[in-house]
């Protein structure tokens, strides 16, 4: 029996893109959510760079058309020649583009500011009922055995303040680098700030003498340089980063006149013109992480956990991969369908992920401040290879995940294309529908499956194993499972008899893999150990030979719901 649900069930502080993934995530569980901010809606492009990874995530749930409606790839890196500042000296790549592949179909960065992301976000979350309050501040918080009491604070029309307490199951702090719950919390938050690195970054427009179709570069990084990267959209507004060692940081950041001074001075040129400055900061990259991921019912997630250096565009893309983790695990905790200790897990998949983000985002700054040259990235920075093999709450019986080479870099590329629990599911598009509860037969992929609300479980293989695995989980709530059979794309007897015939017992859906992308993406697993449990993450959370294997994991993920 489900549990009573306190209404609503999780308070989430910080409303920028961590903090609202994780909201949709929930309220795609049907999870009531409450999601605050102490500030109004964010100004600025900052973290404008979308990994692949994060795309993926934005596909299941539900945000990527808007994401890609508006986004735009990389711009071409243009390097001017001084003294002039008009002539390119060479033109480079930041991000080389690399061709799509039926298995991985988001394999660019993708450039969008995070005001927007924010944006379409909330938008997303008034479809679900959920608005967020703005100039809303947490001010202290209370744990219970059963709940959290929490304060919050706004202000009347006198700016006096109003004080509400509010009763929540459990509270998540995606509230930024200087968190009021991670300092409540006490959680250490170790790390230092590189008084080495100082740039002053910001907003301003530009309406006259830049094109927006270049990231626009000069001087050098050793001395003084500076960057003007035009937004998504044309609206004259571009992002400027100027560091080196000669810059004055503290005057230079001082206003609008000081700073157009330091940029016409860089780039010797006279022609562009200034307009509006939205936003500038100056900025020394701090590189911290907490010791662990929450304590109790509380939690926190981005930046509130962790922070770094611009370096490799890994920021806002990590926090959301914190709440994605995070939302799904909550969701079956609150119904009751998974014990507390679930949530420990949170902090073991995603602690490893960090520590490795951070070594690989800081190597990358001091490569850039040492050689004064374009950042290289590895393509680990598209966070594709990011996997979760050392976690208790897998099962792989193709091989034992506790040994070193297995393991290998939790931020690394999947080893020789042999898929392990705890790596990311692949996508096969072109999938041939034979049976569904809906009697479609339009083509489908398994991206279309994947969604925050339900583990898939994939059956390479024949029908009665799917009507086996179909008729041990027909015991658990149906909306926890969708069970689906792929047959290859070379018919056999069986499949042209499943085709014509009725649908295999208890399984939700049987699939051809007409163009053979579903057996070549998963084809390391299409021996005995041919079921693929994939989480609510888009991760394997299984790889199993039948039910035994089948029951092994879900008694680790899920209560006695039976």
């Amino acid at each position: 029996m489900s549990p009573t649900l306190i209404s609503p069930s999780v308070l989430i502080v910080g409303a920028g893109p961590v903090g609202s993934v994780l909201a949709l995530t929930l309220l795609k569980n049907g999870i009531n959510v409450r999601i605050v901010d102490k500030e109004g809606p964010q100004v600025g492009q900052k973290g404008l760079g979308i990994q692949p990874r994060t795309l993926e995530m934005h596909r299941f749930l539900g945000t990527l058309p808007d994401i890609l409606s508006i986004a735009k790839k990389m711009p071409i890196c243009t390097l001017y020649k001084l003294p002039g500042g008009t002539e390119p000296l060479r033109t480079f790549e930041l991000d080389p583009y690399e061709e799509p592949t039926p298995d991985t179909p988001y394999l660019n960065l993708t450039m969008l500011g995070q005001h927007r992301q924010q944006s379409i976000l909330h938008r997303h979350l008034e479809k679900h009922g959920c608005k967020v309050e703005f100039f809303s501040e947490l001010r202290s918080f209370e744990q219970f055995d059963g709940h959290v009491l929490a304060t919050l604070a706004t202000k009347d029309s006198n700016g006096k303040d109003i004080l509400e307490i509010i009763k929540v199951s459990y509270l998540v702090g995606t509230d930024g680098a200087h968190s009021t719950v991670r300092k409540a919390l006490g959680l250490t938050f170790l790390g230092d700030v590189r008084d080495d690195v100082n740039m002053v970054v910001g907003d301003i427009e530009i309406h006259g003498g830049l094109d927006h179709k270049s990231w626009h570069n000069w001087g050098e990084i050793s001395s003084k340089s500076v960057q003007l990267v035009p937004s998504e959209v044309d609206d004259n507004v571009f992002t400027f980063i100027i560091s080196g060692k000669e810059i004055d940081h503290a005057k230079t950041a001082s206003g609008r006149d000081e700073l157009v001074k330091t940029i016409a001075s860089i780039t010797d040129r006279k022609d562009i013109e200034f307009g509006k400055l939205i936003w500038i900061s100056n900025y020394r990259p701090s590189i911290r992480m907490v010791n662990k991921f929450g304590d109790g019912r509380v939690f926190v997630a981005g930046d509130a956990a962790h922070v770094h250096s611009p370096a490799g565009g890994q920021g806002t893309n990590s926090g959301v991969q914190d709440s994605f983790n995070l939302g799904w695990k909550l969701a079956l905790v609150l119904k009751g369908f998974s014990p507390p200790s679930l949530l420990d897990t949170y902090t073991e998949e995603r602690l490893p992920v960090i520590a490795a983000m951070l070594n690989k985002s800081t190597l990358l700054l001091n490569q850039y401040f040492r050689d004064g040259k374009d950042w290289k990235r590895g393509k680990e920075f598209k966070q594709l290879g990011v996997n979760y093999r050392g976690s208790s709450a897998l099962v792989d019986e193709t091989v034992d995940l506790t040994k070193d080479k297995i393991q290998l870099d939790p931020y690394g590329i999947t080893l020789n294309g042999v898929i392990h629990a705890g790596d990311r599911a692949p996508e096969a598009p072109g999938l041939q529908v034979l049976h569904s509860g809906e009697s479609s037969t339009a083509a489908a992929s398994l991206f279309d499956l994947f969604k925050p609300d339900h583990h898939t479980v994939l059956i390479f293989g024949p029908v009665s194993n799917g009507e086996e695995i179909a008729s041990e989980l027909s015991t658990y709530p149906k909306n926890l499972f969708k069970t689906v059979l792929i047959f290859p794309a070379l018919t056999t007897s069986e499949s042209e008899q499943s085709a014509s015939g009725t649908q295999p017992s208890g399984v939700d859906l049987v699939l051809r893999d007409s163009n053979g992308h579903a057996y070549r993406a998963y084809s390391s697993l299409l021996g005995s150990c041919n079921i693929v449990i994939v989480r609510p993450d888009g991760v394997v959370g299984a790889i199993v030979r039948g039910v035994a294997g089948l029951r092994r994991y879900v008694n680790g993920v899920f209560a006695t719901v039976k």
